[in-house]
């Protein structure tokens, strides 16, 4: 039985305070790009309307990796005070709790006081794009404090869902506000495709996590579904995500150098063809990582093809 609520154990006298390189890897780097993408995509579609201000792009940035971090370091701790992570269940990058490296006070400490951090990053850009951006950063506060902790939704299956739009839209929009850009539609539904990538990476994790999370008691969409349904949609997230890209560039709200992404389709092929329940374990294991890869890789290739498109229509 999950308790999302419980307090840690009383800690020894001595508490780890571990090293800054203990603490910078907590914050799990490598996934910052899941808050630089869509941020950088919707940077790139206002610059297609008003002049590109990189110092606001900059600090726009900033407050994403920040709240990105501050999400990771108190996902650490929900999942260590709620009994999903145990030394069983747990990958090497994520066990600074399970090991005793850290201490799981000042890890929620930490993830608190980083996103004060994000907060007072993106005052300016808040003065800046007005309410819209105030409203996307509120509902992306909340998203990140309930996470795995307080009220954590993702211990109620709603974890991808949440995801797909709190690093996809609520991203996106803010950034092309930020920039002075106008309008609604383009951003919301250029992100889309990267919402799906984002949750991917999520299922993915979910994927690898079912038979831990059944044992711990929380909810998953994976784990509800199965492994061989929650396989099929997985896949569906990938072909959502290109068919969605399609739809943009048919009917004209992006550029058709927003087809870059293309270029990834062999290596998607690659991660899905023959991807079954009866695969081996070390396949499914690796989905969150190449998740992040194709996340990157789509996300990069998409901002690109919005950027090249800027200089022909000078």
């Amino acid at each position: 039985m999950v308790t999302p609520y419980a307090t840690p154990a009383a800690p020894s006298s001595r508490r780890p305070t571990g090293s800054l390189k203990q603490w910078v890897l907590a914050s799990r780097p490598w996934a910052f790009t899941a808050a630089i993408i869509p941020i950088a995509l919707g940077s790139a579609l206002a610059a297609t309307q008003v002049a590109f201000r990189p110092a606001l792009f900059l600090l726009t940035l900033v407050a994403g990796v920040l709240m990105q971090a501050a999400v990771n370091y108190l996902n650490t701790y929900g999942d260590y005070i709620s009994g999903v992570d145990t030394p069983e269940s747990v990958t090497p990058s994520c066990s600074q709790l399970v090991r005793g490296e850290l201490d799981p006070l000042t890890m929620r400490n930490v993830g608190l006081g980083t996103l004060s951090a994000a907060i007072l990053c993106g005052v300016y850009p808040v003065w800046v794009g007005g309410w819209p951006v105030l409203v996307c950063g509120a509902v992306g506060f909340f998203g990140v404090l309930f996470y795995t902790t307080f009220f954590p939704y993702k211990y109620k299956g709603l974890g991808p869902l949440f995801v797909f739009f709190l690093m996809g839209p609520l991203m996106a929009l803010p950034a092309w506000y930020i920039q002075g850009a106008e309008g609604f539609w383009q951003p919301l539904l250029a992100s889309l495709p990267v919402g799906c990538m984002v949750a991917g990476i999520l299922h993915g994790n979910d994927l690898r996590d079912i038979r831990y999370d059944n044992s711990a008691g929380i909810s998953t969409p994976a784990a509800g579904l199965g492994l061989s349904t929650a396989i099929t949609f997985y896949k569906a997230l990938y072909v959502g995500a290109y068919l969605i890209l399609g739809a943009l560039v048919l009917f004209r709200v992006l550029d058709y150098f927003a087809l870059l992404p293309l270029l990834v389709l062999p290596l998607v092929y690659k991660t899905l063809h023959g991807l079954t329940a009866e695969s081996e374990r070390s396949r499914i294991e690796s989905l969150e990582m190449t998740s992040g890869k194709l996340h990157f890789l789509f996300g990069l290739l998409l901002t690109m093809g919005v950027a090249i498109s800027i200089f022909f229509r000078l």
